[in-house]
């Protein structure tokens, strides 16, 4: 009798301190907020997890969580993605989190005016993807054959707006939803028409509304500056465009351009031989220099009816106006060189 009390009361104390253990096991690790990132791949195990989770220092026993796991059936749901955690959760709070499939979403915002390698760097510094990657997938040729781009990539075609995305996703899921984003806005078939209309292309309208985009202040109406450049085309004049040359000089660089000194410009104006040096080559460039908003796009489709051939940039955020190049050089004088 007294050996069997001795045995009840071992195990009532083995008991007792398998619980204490059990609790503290499943406890969280830190009683201050700390977040941690966390991945779980396609196609990855409850026990591949949980040691992931303990090396990451978020749960204290890998082997009793996947115990757990199994036990309350969470193991059959672990979604694979990015999760936001905290070393303030418990274990089984973290595993009731990951079944719920509440991933981190990227918060991306691609603005106006935007070049390729402007956004390539933006993702990048946001952790999204690296600079190269995103470049590569947009001179992909599959990409390119997709949407029927007629281009060395999808310059232009990348609408601007503000993307939420699973954090982890391949950068190329996020590219074709900006391209996507571009026909949601103008479905392809009603775009091709009203650029037909036009006498050209959609490819030559997203061309012309990235300069139009360049160019025009916050306080234009882009119509007008879209009439400038439909009217010198009319009449075989070159388009002279700061913007188209900016941009071959950031081709020629194989990056972002931050700033650009007027010499610099004055001097590729010159002498830089590029299809998007418009001072030099009649027409309009191969492809787009930027991402266009729906102002610039609209204005590339319904040019204002007008016989400006010159405009000048007025410091107000808009520009003025001329059809003859004497009143044009009046202007110059007046709004850059402040002669009056």
């Amino acid at each position: 009798m007294k050996k069997l009390l001795i045995i009840i009361t071992l195990l009532i104390i083995a008991v007792i301190f398998a619980g204490i253990f059990t609790l503290y096991s499943v406890s969280p690790m830190s009683k201050y907020n700390e977040v941690v990132y966390f991945e779980i791949k396609q196609g990855e195990g409850a026990n591949s997890i949980a040691r992931k989770l303990e090396l990451q220092g978020l749960i204290r026993n890998a082997k009793l969580f996947s115990l757990i796991s199994k036990y309350l059936k969470y193991d059959r749901k672990l979604l694979s993605g990015y999760y936001q955690l905290n070393k303030t959760m418990n274990m089984i709070d973290i595993m009731k989190y990951i079944n719920s499939g509440k991933q981190v979403m990227s918060k991306l915002t691609i603005t106006e005016g935007k070049n390729i390698y402007e956004i390539a760097n933006y993702l990048e510094e946001e952790n999204f993807t690296t600079k190269e990657e995103f470049l590569k997938l947009c001179h992909d040729k599959e990409i390119l054959q997709k949407y029927n781009i007629p281009a060395e990539s999808v310059e232009g075609y990348i609408f601007p707006s503000t993307y939420y995305i699973v954090k982890g996703n391949p950068p190329k899921v996020l590219l074709n939803l900006m391209i996507d984003s571009l026909f949601e806005k103008f479905p392809r078939v009603d775009f091709e028409n009203r650029a037909k209309k036009l006498g050209y292309s959609l490819h030559e309208v997203l061309t012309m509304a990235s300069i139009i985009e360049k160019e025009m202040g916050a306080l234009d109406d882009p119509k007008i500056i879209s009439s400038v450049y439909y009217n010198r085309l009319s009449i075989d004049m070159r388009l002279q465009a700061d913007p188209t040359t900016i941009y071959a000089m950031t081709l020629q660089k194989g990056d972002a351009i931050e700033t650009v000194k007027s010499r610099d410009i004055a001097e590729a104006i010159r002498e830089m031989q590029s299809p998007y040096n418009t001072y030099l080559k009649k027409g309009l460039p191969p492809a787009p220099i930027c991402s266009s908003g729906v102002r610039a796009i609209e204005a590339a489709l319904n040019p204002a009816k007008t016989d400006y051939l010159f405009f000048v940039a007025d410091g107000t955020g808009k520009h003025v106006f001329t059809t003859t190049y004497e009143e044009h050089v009046n202007n110059i004088n007046k709004y850059i060189f402040n002669r009056r």
